[in-house]
């Protein structure tokens, strides 16, 4: 839903901010990217572009 992707995002612009991580699809990963073989969020539906625009937004 919208709320989740905005709720997500200010969230992840939150951490970004905090630690410096630069707000790009690059540095910003998904569950499914990181190492392990049982992770499969957000999914294959997960609209990215969407996601980093609103976290750059927040």
């Amino acid at each position: 839903t919208n709320a989740m992707f905005e709720a997500s995002a200010a969230l992840t612009a939150s951490v970004c901010d905090r630690y410096g991580i630069t707000k790009d699809r690059e540095h910003i990963l998904g569950h499914v990217e990181v190492p392990g073989t049982d992770h499969t969020d957000p999914g294959a539906l997960w609209d990215w572009t969407k996601y980093i625009r609103l976290v750059n937004l927040a």
